[in-house]
C-alpha cells in the first residue's frame, strides 16, 4: 500500500499487522491530528476500520499517518463509537473538532504559501481509498466487461446475433442474465415523414408540467410569471443535451421536443424508466429486461444491454442496476459492454463529475473513485454521514435529512441545512430547484447568495437540464 505506515494497521501488542510509524504530515497540525487517531483506534486494525466504516484500508492508513485529513463527521463518529464514557465522549469530541479545525487552517495557509511560491499542487494519487457502498459478500470482479465479437462470415454473423440475445447487462458471479427486450424499430417517423431529431438544449432549462398533466412549461426567468406554453399534455420530462423528452404527450411513447412550442415528434416506445448522459438517451423496456439507446433521429433504438432495474444518467455515464441483487454497472460505450462498479445502495446520484451511493441502512454516502483503481473493494471512498435521498447535478450533491422533510447541500465534506425538501428536488448547473409540498410553488435556491426565490407554480411536476460545457 502506499501512505499508512502499516499493512493491517496494528495498535497494540498481540494484533496481526505493523506497528503504525510516526505521523508524516505535511503540518505539526497534521501530525496532531493524526496522533489522535491513532489514540481512538489503538488496537483496531485496518482492515476492521474498513469493514466498520465503509472507508478503505488505504485510507485509513493515511488518516492515521497524517498524510490526509480524516472527515469531520467520520472523526466525530469515530469517537462516538470508540468512547462509551458520556464525559469521556464529550471530552474527546471537543478536542477532536479542536484539532481538526487546527489542521484544515494550517492546510490552506501551506496551500497558499505554495501557490505563491509557484510549487506545483500535489497530483490526486493514483490508488484505492474507500469500499463500495456495502460490504461485498464475495469479491466483486476487477474491471469485467463483457465484449461481443464480431464475425466476417454469415456463419459468424449468425453466432453475434445468438450472442446478443443471450449476453446480459448485469454479470450476477460467473452468470449472465437473459438479455431479451425487442431489435431496434425502424427510423422512419409514424406519420412516415423524414426522421425526427430532438432540439438539442445548449443552455440552462427549467421545465414543468402543469396540475393534473395540464400544459408542458418552459421558463424563461427571472420571475414567476415568466413561462413559456410549449406543450398541451405530459406525465414525465427528462431533460439533458439531448433535448427534451416526455411521456404521455400523446399516448404511451417517449416524444422529443422540436424546439418551438407545439412541435412534439414520437421517438420511442414506451419504457418502464428513462435516462440521459450528454447526448445520449436511454431507456429501460416496460418489462425491465433490456436496455436500449436511442440512434437520434426517427424511432430507431439499439440494443445496448439486459435486464435492469434502474437507470442513472449524467455527465460520468449511464450507470444500472441488477435487478437481482442491486450491485451497480456502468456502460463501457458498447452494445453488451458493462463494468462492475459496487454493491447495492439505498440511492445513487451523479453530479457532472462523480457517483454517490447510499449505504443501504442510509447511514452514509460514499463517493466512487477512479475505475482505474485496481482493488475493486476500494473503489469507494467516505463523503458524508447519513441521507435520506441524494439529488446531484452540476450545482453539486445534495439530499434530504434522514426524516426526509429538509434539504441539505454537501459542502467541505459536511451536510450544511438549506431548507425544506419539498416534493420534489431537480438540481441545475449553478442553482437547485424545489417543487413544494403542496407542489402550489416553483423555488430557487442560489448558492452564491443562500437565498431562496420563488420562480413559479403550481406544478405537478418538474426537470431541469445544463449545458455541457457546465462542468
Amino acid at each position: 500500500m502506499t501512505g499508512g505506515g502499516t499493512t493491517d494497521g496494528a495498535g497494540s501488542a498481540g494484533r496481526a499487522g505493523r506497528r503504525q510509524g510516526a505521523p508524516r504530515g505535511r503540518t505539526e497540525q497534521a501530525n496532531a491530528l493524526a496522533s489522535f487517531v491513532l489514540e481512538v483506534t489503538d488496537g483496531v486494525t485496518l482492515r476492521e476500520l474498513a469493514e466498520r466504516y465503509h472507508v478503505g484500508k488505504t485510507m485509513w492508513g493515511e488518516y492515521r499517518s497524517g498524510q490526509k485529513l480524516v472527515p469531520l463527521d467520520l472523526l466525530e463518529r469515530l469517537v462516538a463509537d470508540r468512547t462509551p464514557d458520556e464525559a469521556t465522549r464529550v471530552s474527546r469530541t471537543r478536542t477532536a473538532r479542536r484539532l481538526h479545525a487546527a489542521a484544515v487552517d494550517a492546510a490552506v495557509v501551506v496551500t497558499v504559501v505554495d501557490a505563491a511560491a509557484g510549487a506545483p499542487e500535489p497530483a490526486p494519487e493514483p490508488g484505492a481509498p474507500g469500499t463500495v457502498p456495502s460490504p461485498p459478500t464475495d469479491r466483486a470482479p476487477r474491471r469485467r466487461r463483457h465484449r461481443l465479437a464480431v464475425g466476417l462470415t454469415v456463419t459468424a454473423a449468425v453466432a453475434v446475433v445468438a450472442l446478443l440475445l443471450l449476453v446480459a447487462l448485469l454479470p450476477s458471479g460467473d452468470e449472465n442474465i437473459s438479455a431479451g427486450g425487442k431489435p431496434p424499430s425502424g427510423g422512419a417517423s409514424p406519420d412516415g415523414s423524414p426522421p425526427v431529431r430532438a432540439a438539442p438544449l445548449t443552455g440552462t432549462g427549467v421545465f414543468a408540467i402543469g396540475p393534473g398533466g395540464d400544459g408542458v412549461l418552459q421558463w424563461d426567468g427571472p420571475g414567476a410569471g415568466d413561462w413559456t406554453r410549449i406543450g398541451d399534455t405530459a406525465k414525465r420530462l427528462w431533460a439533458g443535451p439531448a433535448g427534451l423528452f416526455a411521456t404521455g404527450v400523446r399516448g404511451d411513447g417517449l416524444f422529443a421536443y422540436g424546439g418551438s412550442p407545439g412541435r412534439w415528434h414520437q421517438v420511442g416506445e414506451p419504457g418502464a424508466d428513462f435516462a440521459i448522459s450528454g447526448t445520449r438517451v436511454y431507456r429501460l423496456a416496460p418489462d425491465r429486461g433490456s436496455v436500449h439507446v436511442w440512434d437520434g433521429r426517427g424511432t430507431s433504438w439499439t440494443w445496448v444491454g439486459g435486464p435492469a432495474s434502474r437507470l442513472y444518467g449524467g455527465g460520468p455515464g449511464l450507470f444500472a442496476t441488477n435487478p437481482k441483487d442491486g450491485r451497480i454497472f456502468k456502460y463501457a460505450g458498447r452494445p453488451g459492454e458493462w463494468e462492475f462498479v459496487g454493491t447495492a445502495g439505498a440511492d445513487f446520484a451523479l453530479t457532472d463529475r462523480h457517483l454517490y451511493g447510499l449505504t443501504p441502512d442510509r447511514a452514509m454516502v460514499t463517493r466512487w473513485l477512479a475505475p482505474e483503481t485496481p482493488d475493486a473493494d476500494e473503489r469507494w471512498t467516505w463523503a458524508a454521514g447519513p441521507a435520506g435521498a441524494l439529488f446531484a447535478g452540476a450545482a453539486g450533491l445534495f439530499s434530504t435529512d434522514p426524516t426526509g422533510t429538509r434539504l441539505r447541500h454537501y459542502a467541505k465534506d459536511a451536510w450544511h441545512d438549506i431548507g425544506p425538501a419539498g416534493a420534489e428536488v431537480r438540481v441545475a448547473g449553478r442553482e437547485v430547484f424545489v417543487l413544494t409540498d403542496d407542489r402550489t410553488s416553483v423555488r430557487r435556491w442560489d448558492p452564491r447568495t443562500g437565498t431562496w426565490t420563488r420562480v413559479g407554480g403550481p406544478a405537478g411536476t418538474l426537470a431541469v437540464t445544463v449545458p455541457r460545457a457546465g462542468r
